[in-house]
């Protein structure tokens, strides 16, 4: 059975003044995430090349800044400066509490409206994250978003997003249809119950654990060396194609091939441990 899911969550939107609709997150190449997708031998690893990453980073929905100009976020002396030639803005005849429609209102933080408003699914909220691209920015220019729940099933309102202020010396950049934020639809409330494994369920994902590991020269379909000589493989990615067409249970049937081979490993790492020499037989 495949473990192949889509749960699909509808969500609608209204904007104000010119502002950009959201959309769904994407890895444009080249871009924040790299410039090539090579994945041989002297190859630069980048964050593109973790399917984790990827994952994580288009899972959700970004928020794109709206307005044509370009606002600068600094903090000098103490202050958070929002800088940009907002005199020549057309708004359109749109009419906001503050232009720049930024501001300070809590000590290092900072926030701006989306021009927004989201209505979720019944009994979700939609969370704010920083964008994926904060990670992989090596200027620190990227806008740092406070993390918040807001239940717009109720809340009707155009909501504001929260920033961490840049340290002195490095400058937040807002650019007209740049992202600046990830949006989550998560369920309003969940009861988390925290429990150790069980001795079975241990042992199961211990022996998963080392026939992934222990055979992964034998399965995986590219295994390289980067420009600083470390070594990778796309083992995740096999065995998760395996897991999202047919299952846990064809990754287990997959993996027992390989049974017999992982405890003959398993065994001569124990013998080396303590010193000792393979029996005779």
């Amino acid at each position: 059975m495949s473990s192949k899911s889509s749960n699909k969550i509808q969500i609608n939107y209204r904007t104000y003044g010119k502002c950009i609709p959201p959309r769904r997150c994407a890895i444009h190449i080249p871009g924040w995430a790299g410039d090539a997708t090579d994945h041989t031998n002297g190859s630069v690893a980048k964050p593109l090349h973790c399917i984790p990453f990827v994952e994580g980073s288009t899972y959700g929905v970004e928020l794109l800044y709206s307005f044509d100009t370009t606002t600068y976020v600094t903090k000098k002396n103490g202050k958070i400066l929002f800088e940009g030639e907002w005199e020549k803005e057309d708004l359109m005849g749109v009419k906001y509490d503050d232009i720049p429609p930024f501001g300070a209102f809590a000590e290092d933080h900072y926030g701006m409206t989306s021009s927004l408003d989201i209505h979720c699914p019944k009994d979700h909220i939609i969370r704010l994250e920083p964008h994926p691209s904060f990670y992989t920015d090596p200027t620190y220019s990227t806008p740092w978003v406070v993390p918040g729940h807001i239940q717009s099933e109720w809340w009707s309102s155009i909501f504001f997003v929260v920033f961490k202020a840049p340290p002195e010396g490095h400058t937040h950049v807002f650019q007209k249809g740049k992202p600046y934020a990830q949006m989550l639809v998560l369920p309003r409330k969940v009861d988390y119950s925290i429990e150790k494994m069980t001795k079975d369920l241990e042992a199961e994902r211990n022996q998963r654990n080392t026939l992934i590991f222990s055979n992964r020269k034998k399965y995986s379909k590219n295994i390289w060396k980067d420009s600083n000589g470390k070594e990778f493989d796309d083992k995740y990615k096999q065995i998760k194609n395996i897991f999202e067409k047919h299952g846990i249970e064809a990754v287990d049937k997959f993996l027992s091939q390989f049974k017999n081979g992982a405890e003959k490993t398993a065994l001569k790492r124990k013998l080396k441990l303590f010193g000792c020499k393979k029996p005779k037989k």
